[in-house]
C-alpha cells in the first residue's frame, strides 16, 4: 500500500486533465471529480475503434457494490459532498488505507448510471480494486476505469490533457503543470498500455513542446527584467 499512496500523492497534487480532477484529502483519501457528458453515441461504438481503452471496450452494465468491502474514514452521513452532489458531475473517494491493506473506492457526489446501490459507505466492485493484493493496480487504472463508467461517450484516452486550461492559467503555473503531466504521462506509458500508447505520445510532444516556450518565456523575462 506504501507505493499505491505515494501515486496517490503525485496524482493528487495533478492539474490539467481533461476528463477529471483530483484532490488530496489526508494522506490516504483522494477525491476524484469527473463531470458527464451527455451521450451522442452509442455505448458499444467505441469498441470499433483499436485505440480504446480496455475499460471502455465492453458494453455498459450494472456496477454492483462490494459487500465484503470496508466503509470509509468519512463516513457519508458527515461528508459535505453526499448533500451537495451534483447532476453533473460525479465524485468518488479513494481510499488507500494502511489499515485495509488494499484500495477501495466509493461514490461521493452524484448519480453514477448503472449503479442503483444506495449506502455511499459500501465501496464499488470494481476491476482495478478486486482481488488488488494479486493485481496491483495503479492509482491511474483506477482512475481510467472510473472514467469509462461515468462518461458517455466513452473517452479514447482517459488521461487527455486540457491544453485550453493550461493556456489560460499564468505561465509560470503552466511551465510547472506542463512538468508534472509529462512526468505522470510517462509513467502510464511506461506501463506498456499500448492501447493508449499513440494518444499518450501525442499529448507529451505538444506538452514538451509547452514546456521549452513557457521556459524560454520566462527566461526572456529574468533577462528584461536584469536589463
Amino acid at each position: 500500500m506504501d507505493a499505491f499512496s505515494k501515486e496517490m500523492l503525485r496524482v493528487g497534487t495533478l492539474r490539467g486533465f481533461m476528463n477529471f480532477s483530483c484532490y488530496l484529502r489526508g494522506r490516504e483519501e483522494l477525491l476524484i471529480t469527473i463531470s458527464k457528458r451527455p451521450t451522442t453515441e452509442p455505448d458499444n461504438a467505441s469498441a470499433a475503434n483499436p485505440t480504446v481503452p480496455l475499460q471502455a471496450m465492453s458494453p455498459a452494465k450494472p456496477i454492483n457494490s462490494d459487500p465484503t468491502g470496508k466503509p470509509p474514514a468519512s463516513p457519508a452521513a458527515r461528508d459535505a459532498l453526499t448533500a451537495n452532489s451534483s447532476e453533473t458531475e460525479c465524485v468518488y473517494l479513494l481510499g488507500a488505507y494502511q489499515r485495509y491493506k488494499s484500495p477501495f473506492v466509493w461514490l461521493r457526489g452524484g448519480n453514477l448510471d448503472q449503479y442503483s446501490g444506495e449506502d455511499r459507505d459500501v465501496p464499488l466492485k470494481l476491476q482495478t480494486t478486486t482481488d488488488w493484493m494479486k493485481h496491483k493496480a495503479h492509482v491511474w487504472d483506477v482512475i481510467a476505469e472510473l472514467v469509462a463508467l461515468t462518461i458517455r461517450p466513452r473517452p479514447e484516452n482517459p488521461f487527455a490533457v486540457d491544453f485550453g486550461l493550461l493556456e489560460t492559467i499564468p505561465l509560470v503555473q503552466s511551465t510547472l503543470c506542463s512538468a508534472a503531466l509529462l512526468s505522470t504521462l510517462h509513467e502510464i506509458l511506461s506501463e506498456g498500455v499500448s492501447v493508449l500508447d499513440a494518444a499518450l505520445m501525442d499529448d507529451m510532444q505538444r506538452l514538451t513542446e509547452m514546456h521549452f516556450m513557457g521556459l524560454r518565456a520566462l527566461a526572456e523575462d529574468v533577462a528584461d527584467q536584469e536589463e
